[in-house]
């Protein structure tokens, strides 16, 4: 929502779809040359100052004149391998056969966290957090999307084995996969 904030205070002085690669600072001020994401069309502008809001691992693949000491940090910082995977169900099964009514699942299968929705009890659909990581769970981030559900419906059915029968459909968010995110969060110092 912050972008939406800025676009609506400033929009005419946006610039979309705008891939940055060089950000180069004088004494008079800064030239950012970026190249439009849809037809590869570089631009040029030049301001008094910049603000980088862009994830470090994105800015670590920029042009930039950085000093040397601060780009190896830049570089050396890591980023989370968080993943998120939704699970739409035909109907609200964890409420009607097991009573659970919102929660977590804790446990020791490859899952990470596993979410029960706190909300709209008795309707007559509902989505799980089949999965919540924030680390490596197997071999997951070089799977395709069907096997990344397939193994949260295999492990998710060992506790609720009535879970393949209701699945509907899935959405998995792999911040590592996103681009010009490239993780999910910093965890270096």
């Amino acid at each position: 929502q912050i972008p939406k904030g800025f676009q609506r205070a400033i929009g005419r002085h946006i610039t979309l779809n705008a891939d940055v690669q060089s950000v180069r600072q004088s004494d008079t001020g800064v030239t950012v040359v970026y190249a439009d994401a849809k037809n590869g069309r570089k631009s040029e502008v030049d301001a008094d100052y910049v603000v980088v809001c862009m994830p470090l691992l994105v800015l670590a693949g920029v042009d930039t004149n950085l000093s040397p000491e601060l780009m190896t940090h830049v570089k050396a910082v890591t980023y989370s391998n968080s993943a998120k995977m939704g699970l739409a169900m035909k109907r609200r099964f964890w409420e009607e056969d097991d009573e659970i009514f919102g929660g977590h699942l804790y446990s020791n299968l490859p899952l990470g966290e596993f979410s029960y929705p706190s909300n709209d009890y008795f309707s007559k659909k509902g989505v799980l957090l089949g999965l919540y990581a924030n680390g490596p769970v197997g071999d997951l981030l070089d799977q395709p999307v069907k096997g990344r559900v397939e193994h949260v419906l295999t492990h998710a059915s060992k506790v609720h084995p009535q879970i393949r029968a209701e699945f509907e459909s899935a959405y998995a968010v792999w911040w590592r996969k996103v681009k010009y995110s490239n993780g999910g969060y910093a965890s270096g110092t």
